[in-house]
């Protein structure tokens, strides 16, 4: 493998590798009780529940969820049949969303002295 190459695969890679990170949108929501809830929307269920279970860290209840998946009409063009090979299916287009109101529960209380 040549210099070029080398360099360019340094640039590629990591370039890829953004690309294929989702993030979580995370908006608190006001209770009136007290307790923190929160509207998660990203584009997978499990990724929402794994950032849930950070933001609540003694668990949480699932208010109201739903998942939303389509392919975009561009997902049998040749290129990007090769992009997907090339990147390792990191950056599949795809029109995915999903959405997760939870409410956190609060800490165990402590047992009297």
């Amino acid at each position: 493998m040549n210099h070029l190459h080398l360099k360019a695969l340094t640039v590629a890679l990591p370039l890829a590798a953004l690309l294929g990170c989702a993030t979580v949108r995370v908006t608190p929501v006001a209770t009136g009780s007290g307790e923190a809830a929160y509207e998660l929307a990203g584009t997978s269920i499990a990724q929402l529940e794994a950032e849930a279970q950070r933001l609540c860290p003694h668990g949480y209840d699932v208010r109201r969820q739903a998942h939303h998946y389509q392919r975009m009409a561009n997902d049998q063009l040749y290129p990007v049949r090769l992009w997907d090979r090339i990147t390792g299916n990191l950056n599949t287009p795809t029109n995915d969303k999903a959405q997760m109101a939870v409410l956190c529960k609060a800490p165990p209380k402590a047992p009297p002295p």
